[in-house]
C-alpha cells in the first residue's frame, strides 16, 4: 500500500503490523500533517459494524493523555481504518524493560493513565487493552495512551498453542499495534467471557501498577491459559516483596486495584488517582523498582589495625580525654544539624496529576494560547491547591488575559501558601520571583529573576524561552531574540522557541527572518501532527503579511489558520483568527466582509465566554466605523467595550477603550473630550508601564493640543512619542511622530523641517513596509513643497501617491487628501478651474466624517468660484467659516476666513473684509503661523482701503516685514521659489500697490 492515497491520506511507510491488521505512517494531503493510519485486516460485516461504531465514540475524546482519532471510515475494498494522532515518544513497556524507574515517576504516569481511562468512561467508552506498549510517554514526559476504545479479541489460535513467549514482560512485546489481547493484563471478567466495563480497565492499570512499582509481572504463566489461570485463582504477593522501597499504603492500592471481584476493585478512575495522589509525598525519590536482593550480613571486625583503628584509639582510652571532649562537640553539632535539617521543611512536591496540568499549562503559556492555559492550569490547582507554582502560572494567564483581579487573587494564594521562598527549592523561588514581578509588570526584574533561572539551569531550553518572553515585555526586543536563538540552539525541535523567534521577527518586520523561523517550528509542528502550533504559525505568517500589506497572503495564511482552529475546536484560535482575517478584509476595503468576520468573532468570543477578545473586538469594530467617520457607530461599539470592561474590572480595556474614544472625540473636532478621555487613560498606561499604549496616547494628546491651537504642548507630546519610540525600539510608531511633527511644522511655517521629517517618516514607513504612512507622508511632503513653490517636486511626489491614492478603492482619508493637495496647488497657481474640480472631488469623497477635510474644500472651492467671478463662491466661504467655528480649530478657521476676506473684496464688500482678515490675522499671531498671518495683513491693508480705517499702510508694512523675513526662516532658494509663486507675485504686486497709494 505503500505510495497509494486512501481518503485524502498518502502512505508512507509501514511502522507494524498484527494478526488483526497493519499500521502506517501516512501524510494527510489536505492539512499537511504526519499521521497513524491503521487498516483492519477482517471484513466481517458485523465486526467492521462494531470498529466504524466504536472508532465513532473515540473520535469524540478530547484528552491531553489520550492519543486523538483524527478520522476514520473505510476503503473501496471494504476494510476498515482509523486514522489517528502519531506520537513519538518511548513506549512504557521500552521504558520499563531499560531498568530504573523511580516510584514517584511510576505514580505519575499511572495516575496519566488513570486521568485518560476516568475521561473514556465517563464518555462510555471502554478500553479493554490496558498494558504497557499501549502508552508512550513523549519526549517532553507528556504520558499518551493509544488504541481507545477500538475492537479488541483475544487470538484463538495463540491460546490454543500455548505460546511460551507470553511469559514475562521481556518477552511479552508486541509488533506496533498488534490488535490482541495481552493476557498478562486481562482482568478475571475478560478471562471468563463475562460483560465487561471500566473496572475491567482500572483492573488492567493495577496490572501496569503492579509491573512499574515491582519490576515483575502480577501474573505469569507457560500459555494463556496458564496465565488466564492466574489470573482467575491467583493473588500475587505483595509488591514490597519484590521492592522494599514499597510502603505498606501503596501495597494496599496496588492490590486492591488487582482484586478478582469486580466490585471489590476501585469503582473508578478518579478513586484511586485520589489514593494515588495521597501516597505520593511518603514516596522515596530514589525509591526505584527493584527485585529483592539477598539482605548481607555484617561482616565480623577483624584485630588487624588500620587507619580507622588509628583514629578512634583515643575514645576508647578510660577517663577525661581530648578525645571525648572533641566527640561531645561533634555529637552535640551533629545532633543540632540532624535537629535543624529535619525542622526544615522539605520543599513541596505536587501530585502527579497536577503536576502534569502544570506542565502543559506553561507550555500554553509560552506558546500565547493564554486560554488554554488558563484551563489546564485551573486544573492543576484543582487538583492540588497547594501547589504554589501552579497558582502563579494561572495569576501570569490571566494576567495576558487582562484579568487584573483574578491575577492578583491567585498570587494572594501564592504568598498565603509560600510565605517565605527561602524554604523553596532555589528553581522555584526564582520561577516565583519573575511570575509576580511579570504579574506586577516590573519586567526588568522579571529579567533579572529569569537570568538567574538561566544560571540554574543553563541547557533548559525553557528558561530561555521564559526570558525571551520577559524581554518582549521590557521591550528589549535584542536580548528577546538572543534568548530565543539559545532555546532553538538547545533544543533544535523546540517548536515553540522557533515559533516565538519568528513571531518577534514579524513584529519588526523582517520577512527572511521570520519566514525562516516560521517554516522550522512549522516542519516540527507537522512531525508531530501539533495542529495548534500549525494554525499558529499560519496565524503569525498572515499576521505578517497584512502588516507589509500584501493582502492576498494574508487572507491565504489566516484562512488556514481558520481551518485548523476549527478541526480542533480551539474557540480562541478562532475568535482571534476571524478578528485578523476581519482587519484584513476591511484593509482591502472590503468593508462589510471585514465587519462581518468581526461581528462573528465576537458572537463566538461571547458564547465561549472568552470575555477579553470580545472587548477588544468591540473595539475593534469600532474602529472600522471611526476610520470611516461613522461615529455614531463606532461610539456604539466602543462604549459597550468600556461598558463591559468597567463592569468586569478589566483596567487594561477600558483604558483602550478610552483611547479610541479620545480619538473619535479628535476626530469630531471635541478636544474637550480627548483630553477627558486621555486623562483617564493616560495614567494607567504611565503607571503600567503600556510603553505601545503610552505612544499611542502620546501621539493622540499631541493632536489634541494641535487643534486647539497649542503648538507648544503638541511639540512636547510628539517629541516625546518620538524619543520614547527610538528608545524601545518601535520604528513603526516613530515613523507616525515624525509624520506628526512634520505637519505641526507645516501649520507653523517651518516647510524645509517639515520636509525632513516628511522624509525621515516616508524612509522608515518604506522600511518597514508600511504603505499607507509612505502614501500619506508622500501627501503631505507635497503640500509643504507646494507652499515653498517647489511644484515639480510637488507634482512628483503626488504622482506616486496616485498609485494608491487616486483610486477608486482608496482609503477614504488617503484620497481626500490627496484631491485636497492638488486643489490647493492649482489655487496658488491660479488655475481656478482646476481647483474647483479637484476641491468639490476632496468635498465629495470627504462627505460629513472627515470634516476638517471637508471644510478646507469647501473654502478652496469657494475661493476659486469668487476669483472666478461666481457669486456662489462667497457663500461656500461663509458655509465653511461657519463650520470651522464648530470644530475649534484655529488654525483652519483662520484660513477659512482669508478665503471668505477674498471672497467679500471680490464682492465689494472691503468692511466685512476687514473685519474677516483681522481675526485671521489674530488667529495666525497666537499660533504662530508666519505665511498666514502675511496674507491676513495683505487681505487687510486692502479691504481698509475702501473703509474709515486709515491703518492701511501699517497693515502693508507689516505684511512686508513678514515677507522679508521668511528668507531667514527658510533659506535663500526655498525664499525664491516661494517669490515665484503665481499668487505670491500677485500679492506682492497689491502690496506694492497699497504701500505707493499710501506715502
Amino acid at each position: 500500500m505503500i505510495g497509494e492515497t486512501i481518503s485524502h491520506y498518502r502512505i508512507i511507510d509501514q511502522l507494524g503490523e498484527g494478526g488483526m491488521g497493519v499500521v502506517y505512517l501516512a501524510e494527510d494531503t489536505t492539512l499537511g500533517r504526519q499521521v497513524a493510519m491503521k487498516f483492519l485486516s477482517t471484513t466481517t460485516k458485523e465486526y467492521r459494524a462494531r470498529f466504524l461504531r466504536e472508532a465513532r465514540a473515540v473520535s469524540a475524546l478530547t484528552h491531553p493523555n489520550i492519543a486523538t482519532v483524527f478520522d476514520y471510515g473505510e476503503t473501496a475494498e471494504g476494510k476498515p481504518y482509523i486514522v489517528m494522532e502519531l506520537i513519538k515518544g518511548q513506549p512504557l513497556n521500552e521504558k520499563l524493560r531499560a531498568g530504573s524507574l523511580p516510584l514517584p515517576e511510576a505514580l505519575r504516569i499511572v495516575c496519566a493513565i488513570a486521568e485518560a481511562l476516568g475521561e473514556a468512561h465517563r464518555q462510555g467508552v471502554v478500553h479493554r487493552d490496558v498494558k504497557p506498549s499501549n502508552v508512550v510517554i513523549t519526549d517532553r514526559g507528556q504520558v499518551k495512551v493509544l488504541d481507545f476504545g477500538l475492537v479488541k479479541q483475544i487470538s484463538e489460535t495463540s491460546a490454543m498453542a500455548g505460546d511460551s513467549e507470553q511469559k514475562t514482560l521481556p518477552s511479552t512485546r508486541t509488533r506496533s499495534d498488534v490488535i490482541v489481547g495481552t493476557p498478562l493484563y486481562l482482568s478475571p471478567e475478560q478471562a471468563t467471557g463475562k460483560a465487561i466495563d471500566g473496572r475491567s480497565d482500572l483492573f488492567a492499570l493495577g496490572a501496569v501498577l503492579y509491573e512499574c512499582i515491582s519490576g515483575q509481572s502480577a501474573f505469569g504463566g507457560g500459555s494463556l491459559i496458564e496465565i488466564g489461570a492466574q489470573v482467575i485463582h491467583v493473588t500475587p504477593v505483595v509488591p514490597s516483596k519484590l521492592n522494599d522501597h514499597i510502603p505498606p499504603e501503596l501495597d494496599r492500592i496496588t492490590m486492591k486495584a488487582i482484586e478478582k471481584k469486580a466490585d471489590a476493585r476501585y469503582q473508578s478512575a478518579d478513586e484511586l488517582i485520589h489514593e494515588l495522589q495521597s501516597v505520593l509525598p511518603t514516596l522515596q525519590i530514589d525509591g526505584h523498582r527493584q527485585a529483592r536482593t539477598t539482605e548481607q550480613l555484617p561482616t565480623p571486625r577483624t584485630a588487624s589495625a588500620s587507619a580507622l583503628t588509628t583514629l578512634i584509639e583515643p575514645f576508647r582510652r578510660p577517663g577525661p580525654n581530648l578525645g571525648i571532649f572533641l566527640l561531645a562537640i561533634a555529637g552535640v553539632a551533629l545532633s543540632s544539624w540532624m535537629f535543624f535539617r529535619w525542622w526544615k521543611p522539605a520543599p513541596y512536591k505536587p501530585t502527579a496529576v497536577a503536576q502534569g496540568w502544570y506542565d502543559q499549562g506553561t507550555d500554553a503559556l509560552r506558546n500565547g494560547a493564554f486560554l488554554q492555559a488558563t484551563k489546564a492550569l485551573e486544573q492543576a490547582v484543582a487538583n492540588d491547591d497547594k501547589f504554589a507554582l501552579a497558582h502563579a502560572r494561572l495569576a501570569e494567564a490571566w494576567f495576558e488575559l487582562d484579568y487584573a483581579d483574578k491575577a492578583k487573587d491567585e498570587m494572594l494564594k501564592v504568598q498565603s501558601l509560600v510565605p517565605n521562598r527561602s524554604l523553596l527549592a532555589a528553581t522555584d523561588a526564582r520561577y516565583l520571583e519573575a511570575i509576580n514581578a511579570t504579574v506586577t509588570r516590573d519586567f526588568s526584574a522579571a529579567t533579572h529573576a529569569y537570568n538567574e533561572l538561566v544560571k540554574l539551569s543553563p541547557n533548559e531550553p525553557r528558561v530561555y524561552v521564559d526570558l525571551g518572553r520577559a524581554y518582549e515585555k521590557n521591550e528589549e526586543m535584542k536580548n528577546a531574540v538572543a534568548s530565543y536563538e539559545q532555546a532553538t540552539t538547545r533544543d533544535p525541535e523546540y517548536a515553540t522557541a522557533f515559533l516565538r523567534l519568528g513571531s518577534l521577527y514579524a513584529r519588526q518586520l523582517d520577512q527572511v527572518k521570520a519566514s525562516a523561523a516560521f517554516d522550522r517550528a512549522d516542519t516540527i509542528y507537522k512531525a508531530r501532527g501539533n495542529f495548534e502550533g500549525q494554525a499558529e504559525v499560519s496565524f503569525q505568517r498572515g499576521f505578517l503579511y497584512d502588516q507589509k500589506g500584501e493582502l492576498p497572503k494574508a487572507r491565504e495564511y489566516l484562512g488556514h489558520a481558520l481551518e485548523l482552529a476549527r478541526t480542533t475546536s480551539n474557540d480562541y484560535q478562532q475568535v482571534k483568527t476571524l478578528q485578523k482575517l476581519g482587519d484584513v478584509e476591511i484593509d482591502a476595503n472590503n468593508v462589510a466582509e471585514g465587519r462581518r468576520l468581526m461581528l462573528e468573532a465576537i458572537t463566538l468570543a461571547q458564547a465561549r465566554g472568552i470575555d477579553n477578545l470580545m472587548k477588544r473586538g468591540l473595539v475593534d469594530l469600532g474602529n472600522t466605523f471611526l476610520a470611516e467617520a461613522n461615529y455614531v457607530e463606532a461610539e456604539k461599539y466602543v462604549k459597550q467595550s468600556l461598558d463591559l470592561s468597567l463592569q468586569q474590572k478589566d483596567l487594561r480595556n477600558a483604558a483602550r477603550a478610552r483611547l479610541v474614544l479620545a480619538s473619535l472625540a479628535e476626530r469630531q473636532g471635541n478636544s474637550g473630550e480627548v483630553a477627558s478621555y486621555l486623562e483617564q487613560a493616560l495614567p494607567f498606561y504611565e503607571q503600567g508601564g503600556y510603553r505601545k499604549e503610552l505612544l499611542q496616547a502620546l501621539a493622540l494628546l499631541g493632536r489634541a493640543k494641535v487643534q486647539r491651537g497649542d503648538y507648544e504642548a503638541a511639540g512636547q507630546a510628539f517629541e516625546k512619542e518620538l524619543k520614547v519610540s527610538h528608545q524601545f525600539g518601535d520604528q513603526a510608531q516613530a515613523a507616525v511622530a515624525q509624520e506628526d511633527l512634520g505637519l505641526l511644522l507645516t501649520r507653523r511655517g517651518r516647510y524645509p523641517e517639515a520636509l525632513q521629517q516628511f522624509e525621515e517618516s516616508n524612509q522608515t514607513a518604506r522600511t518597514l513596509g508600511l504603505n499607507k504612512n509612505v502614501i500619506s507622508t508622500l501627501i503631505h511632503r507635497a503640500g509643504a513643497l507646494a507652499r515653498l513653490g517647489r511644484y515639480d517636486e510637488a507634482h512628483t511626489a503626488l504622482s506616486e501617491a496616485a498609485q494608491v491614492a487616486d483610486r477608486e478603492d482608496a482609503p477614504r482619508n488617503l484620497s481626500a487628501l490627496y484631491s485636497m493637495a492638488l486643489a490647493r496647488i492649482a489655487l496658488s497657481q491660479r488655475q481656478l478651474a482646476e481647483a474647483r474640480t479637484r476641491s468639490e472631488r476632496a468635498m465629495a469623497v470627504a462627505g460629513t466624517q472627515l470634516k476638517r477635510v471637508a471644510i478646507a474644500a469647501t473654502f478652496t472651492s469657494g475661493l476659486s468660484q469668487s476669483l472666478s467671478g461666481a457669486k456662489a463662491g462667497k457663500l461656500k466661504c461663509e458655509q465653511a467659516v461657519n463650520t470651522a467655528r464648530d470644530v475649534g480649530d484655529p488654525l483652519l478657521l483662520a484660513e477659512a476666513l482669508l478665503t471668505l476676506a477674498e471672497a467679500q473684496l471680490q464682492s465689494a464688500d472691503n468692511a466685512a473684509a476687514l473685519k474677516s482678515a483681522l481675526e485671521a490675522r489674530e488667529l495666525a499671531a497666537r499660533v504662530g503661523s508666519p505665511d498666514t498671518e502675511f496674507t491676513a495683513w495683505l487681505l487687510a491693508a486692502r479691504a481698509s482701503r475702501g473703509t474709515d480705517d486709515l491703518n492701511a499702510r501699517e497693515y502693508a508694512a507689516r505684511a512686508d516685514k513678514l515677507l522679508g523675513s521668511f528668507e531667514q526662516l527658510w533659506g535663500e532658494n526655498n525664499y525664491k521659489s516661494f517669490l515665484a509663486r503665481p499668487d505670491i507675485q500677485l500679492s506682492r504686486t497689491q502690496l506694492s500697490q497699497v504701500l505707493a497709494q499710501n506715502k
